[in-house]
């Protein structure tokens, strides 16, 4: 059954699975395949290493303007997985968060899943709101991610 809470895209990727976890652990490279072009640069310029490590993004919504998100990685399997949970600065995740799960599809080429989740959502100002990005900006987010991992 599909959980109408989220929106999981996939593509295969022409690069091994170590270059593409090893660019989507690096917030710095994160605004270079952001399909939804929200993400502007990282504040933080720390790659992530395991559950719990922080990181400040600079960010741009048209409905929102400009501001900055704190992400918490909530999961993180080197070559495998890693997902993180936006939110406020200083305060708690709101509830969504964004999951890149990778496989080998041989030496040179990774699926690449990438699921939007935002069932753990409840804050009744930010649901209305829900979801802050559509299946096609994930769509493009893969293939842009794609694109860049052939200069990175």
């Amino acid at each position: 059954m599909t959980n109408p809470d989220q929106i999981t895209v996939t593509r295969t990727i022409d690069a091994p699975i170590e270059r593409v976890f090893a660019m989507l652990a690096d917030p710095d490279q994160h605004h270079v395949f952001d399909g939804s072009r929200s993400v502007r640069a990282s504040e933080t310029h720390t790659v992530l290493t395991e559950v719990g490590d922080v990181f400040r993004m600079r960010m741009h919504r048209d409905d929102l303007g400009d501001y900055e998100s704190e992400n918490v990685v909530t999961s993180y399997e080197r070559d495998v997985a890693i997902s993180w949970a936006p939110g406020q600065v200083g305060k708690d995740p709101l509830g969504h968060s964004y999951a890149y799960r990778l496989e080998a599809d041989g030496p040179d080429r990774t699926a690449v899943t990438l699921t939007y989740d935002w069932s753990a959502v409840t804050h009744p100002k930010i649901r209305p709101m829900l979801p802050m990005v559509s299946r096609e900006e994930l769509e493009q987010s893969l293939k842009l991610l794609a694109e860049a991992l052939l200069a990175f």
